[in-house]
């Protein structure tokens, strides 16, 4: 009778919300690979992690910056700190950014920059400009940050035609017209030092690119580039399955403008 009475309260044990709660995460884990999946709740609990370390006057910079109606434009929190994080972990003292928007990923990398570091950054969209230099003037960067107004194209290949520019910066971000991805990675490249790093955006665009026919433009294009790249570059690039996907290429040699 006894070891019947045990069993039974085992069992109602095992209903218990928390316990019920524990097995279905379990089970969701298992099914997954292992792998966590890392939706608003869990991204929500890694930025406050992140807000911890901020100033009470960088967090109301950084929370006035999230707030506006087109702020989902900007890369996300967490992305923004591993991005000043890696300018730390590469020693990178020249930074170049395609596609600025409100200056918020330009602030942490400048961040992350050696002292003496500078970023350049460019946008053909004037109007989020005057607030993006409140915004680095907030975060203590401004010193750090040479922006320049006009469309990537162009910005570039001025840079290209610039021979002291030419295998310059340690770090290139892209992060612009998911369209001409292939053409802006072909003349960062050239601006890109030996050893340096290349990082582009979005190249998981909502998780589209796993479709064989998205019926989403942007994701057709970003397929192409991600095949591309990935035959390009072979074993010098990655793709981090992380916020909208991040693909970083690790300049080894030149690729000619034929890939």
């Amino acid at each position: 009778m006894k070891e019947l009475v045990s069993k039974i309260r085992k069992f109602f044990k095992q209903l218990h919300p928390v316990k019920v709660r524990k097995a279905i995460h379990y089970q969701k884990s298992r099914s997954s690979g292992g792998h966590v999946q890392v939706n608003m709740h869990v991204n929500q609990y890694i930025e406050q992690l992140i807000r911890l370390t901020e100033t009470p006057e960088d967090n109301f910079s950084i929370r006035s910056n999230q707030k506006h109606e087109r702020s989902y434009l900007n890369v996300p929190l967490s992305e923004a700190r591993f991005l000043e994080v890696l300018m730390k972990a590469l020693g990178a003292k020249h930074a170049l950014e395609i596609g600025t928007f409100r200056g918020f990923s330009t602030a942490f990398i400048a961040r992350g920059l050696a002292k003496d570091g500078k970023v350049f950054a460019c946008d053909e969209d004037a109007r989020p400009v005057p607030f993006a230099r409140r915004f680095w003037q907030a975060m203590g960067v401004e010193e750090k940050i040479h922006f320049e107004l006009g469309m990537a194209k162009g910005v570039l290949e001025k840079l290209t035609k610039d021979e002291p520019t030419l295998e310059f910066f340690d770090v290139v971000f892209i992060d612009a017209d998911k369209e001409n991805y292939k053409e802006y990675t072909l003349e960062a490249w050239k601006l890109l030092r030996p050893g340096g790093t290349l990082l582009v955006d979005n190249t998981l665009n909502k998780g589209l690119v796993r479709y064989e026919e998205s019926g989403d433009n942007s994701a057709e294009h970003i397929k192409e580039f991600n095949t591309w790249i990935f035959e390009t570059f072979q074993k010098q690039v990655s793709l981090l399955p992380a916020w909208d996907g991040l693909t970083m290429v690790v300049k080894a040699e030149h690729i000619s403008e034929e890939n």
